[in-house]
């Protein structure tokens, strides 16, 4: 393990100054977005560091087709507070139930698909920086390590911490609410063929399952009308990552690994459905597969270093398992051997980052070997997507923190290569 802990290579103030200078909105695909390409470049060009642009289109295709879900549950939710006013015929809720599961399993299963580029609704342009660094020994099929970060900001209409525990709730609420129409559903099939009756021990968990329902559409109704706006500066999200990008590609510039390509990825619109992470590894997937050993390679992301260095360990929404197989490891090996501290972090239910792409497109390449990792201080949900989060949330020593570990973690898994 190379220990650069004593000696800094880089200006310890850098960082910092990048989240300042960034700090204007940065929604995708307005005049702050322009601002922040020309930044990145300006800073990169200065260092002579050779970057290209490239320009995507998008669509707002999430947001809709998470309202039409939000729709869909609505619909059903209210199907089934009418059939329990009527115990007779209370039985339809489970073809319904069924119907409704089948629908959310696997339209969800197509939307969530990060390997696909769906586009619905009216267009509009992104760019994404990209910066390549090549190592100094140019073998075929060698490794290569993405470090990506996007580099919009987005605020919301609702505050992020209010939509995560609706969120949470509705999600509490929906899985009881079934469960005890479930229940209901087959005491009124049974009822109509036997002399057991429909009593007041019915009533009863029918008033609790209308109660249930009444607050669960009263949470869809809100989390309906909930938009993104533009009116957060963005400091910990995701300026942060910007900032350490720029810092880590100076560094890689001056000191090339030996035997593996760097390649820094600053993506746009990742706040409006992870679109510049996607529309990277759909135009240039196959090239990357023929040229690098993707089954030795890695992406470390960046999103969000803020009042603390959180990294993402687990993936899965129920089973849970590990994210990677020894990134992470590499990772706290180096902080623990330069004491700096960080923590497990965990990605609330309905986000996403970029990283989640390129296992996607690994994934469905069989690329088992290639392993990704999730810088992420969620933590800080009450600054973030608000007008909370300014660049005083965002610690230098963190920043900089954050630029040590990935430094030494990415020099460590240089010497490995064989």
């Amino acid at each position: 393990m190379i220990d650069i802990s004593t000696i800094k290579m880089y200006d310890e103030q850098a960082a910092i100054n990048h989240v300042k200078s960034l700090g204007f909105t940065r929604h995708a695909a307005t005049e702050g977005e322009t601002k922040t390409i020309n930044y990145i470049r300006k800073q990169l060009d200065n260092e002579n560091v050779d970057t290209k642009v490239e320009s995507f289109e998008w669509t707002k295709t999430l947001t809709k087709l998470r309202k039409l879900i939000f729709l869909w549950i609505f619909i059903v939710n209210l199907s089934c507070l009418i059939l329990l006013l009527y115990p007779t015929f209370t039985w339809i809720i489970l073809p319904l139930d069924m119907l409704f599961f089948i629908v959310l399993i696997f339209g969800g299963k197509y939307i969530f698909d990060h390997s696909r580029v769906i586009s619905i609704g009216k267009k509009r342009e992104s760019k994404n920086v990209i910066a390549t660094i090549q190592a100094k020994d140019l073998y075929p099929k060698r490794p290569v390590i993405f470090f990506s970060a996007h580099h919009d900001s987005v605020s919301s209409n609702f505050p992020y911490k209010m939509m995560k525990i609706l969120l949470l709730s509705a999600v509490v609420f929906l899985l009881s609410y079934f469960f005890i129409n479930l229940i209901l559903s087959i005491w009124s099939i049974i009822a109509i063929f036997t002399a057991i009756q429909i009593d007041f021990i019915y009533l009863w968990i029918r008033n609790i399952s209308l109660i249930i329902g009444i607050i669960l559409l009263s949470e869809i109704f809100i989390t309906f009308f909930s938009k993104k706006t533009n009116e957060s500066i963005g400091s910990v999200d995701n300026a942060s990552g910007v900032a350490i990008l720029l810092e880590l590609a100076k560094l890689i510039k001056k000191n090339p690994l030996k035997k593996t390509d760097v390649i820094f990825l600053w993506c746009g619109a990742e706040e409006m459905g992870l679109w510049g992470s996607k529309q990277y590894c759909s135009k240039h997937f196959e090239e990357l597969d023929k040229d690098y050993d993707l089954n030795k390679s890695y992406n470390i992301n960046i999103d969000m270093v803020g009042s603390y260095i959180g990294l993402v360990d687990e993936t899965g929404l129920l089973k849970k398992k590990k994210l990677n197989k020894n990134l992470n490891d590499v990772l706290k090996a180096s902080d623990t051997q330069q004491k700096i501290p960080s923590e497990k972090a965990k990605i609330s239910l309905g986000s996403g980052s970029d990283h989640l792409v390129f296992q996607a497109f690994t994934k469905k390449a069989e690329k088992k070997g290639f392993q990704v990792t999730c810088f992420l201080s969620n933590k800080d949900i009450k600054y973030i997507h608000s007008k909370k989060d300014t660049p005083e949330v965002c610690s230098v020593e963190n920043l900089n923190g954050c630029i040590d570990i990935c430094y030494n973690a990415i020099k460590s898994l240089d010497l490995r290569v064989e």
